[in-house]
């Protein structure tokens, strides 16, 4: 197949057929993809880098782990299983209910502890586990693929009794 002088195109100084050109276009649009896609992962993993409070907008109704059994019932807390005191009460629901995670890119290490958590609102219980280092909480949360610190002031809160 023979290509005529019609069948070029001339634009910035640069001839190409009319494939060529649209090879052109089809490329840029695809290089224009590829840096829109990594500009757009930056800014998601700069917003993941925000800490968030997992349970600001539920309420905790209870709060189980091997030792203690904290349940609401109405308006008043009960201690089911375990010996607390009223202060040491407030400060495990405050630590739970105030959590702040933030992503944390490092290996879960530490003392393993697990807490059951219910929600007001939804089935079922949160399987958690929280892992204690002298110097940080780490914690995982179901369904997520990420590791996260905790930030929280009360952190060390989040087992009860130490």
């Amino acid at each position: 197949m023979k290509t005529t002088k019609s069948d070029k195109r001339t634009i910035l100084g640069i001839t190409l057929s009319k494939r060529g050109w649209n090879n052109v276009v089809i490329y840029v649009v695809l290089a224009l993809m590829f840096v829109f896609y990594f500009l757009g992962n930056d800014s998601r993993r700069m917003a993941s880098d925000e800490s968030f409070r997992p349970f600001a907008v539920y309420s905790i109704v209870e709060l189980r782990d091997p030792q203690y059994d904290l349940i609401r019932v109405g308006n008043q807390w009960e201690l089911r299983q375990g010996q607390l005191s009223k202060d040491q009460q407030d400060q495990w629901l405050d630590a739970w209910q105030n959590l702040t995670l933030k992503p944390y890119e490092g290996l879960l290490a530490g003392e393993e502890y697990a807490v059951e958590v219910s929600v007001a609102d939804q089935n079922g219980t949160l399987q958690i586990a929280v892992f204690t280092q002298p110097d940080k909480v780490l914690v995982a949360l179901p369904g997520y693929d990420q590791v996260f610190i905790a930030i929280h002031d009360a952190a060390t809160e989040l087992r009860p009794g130490r």
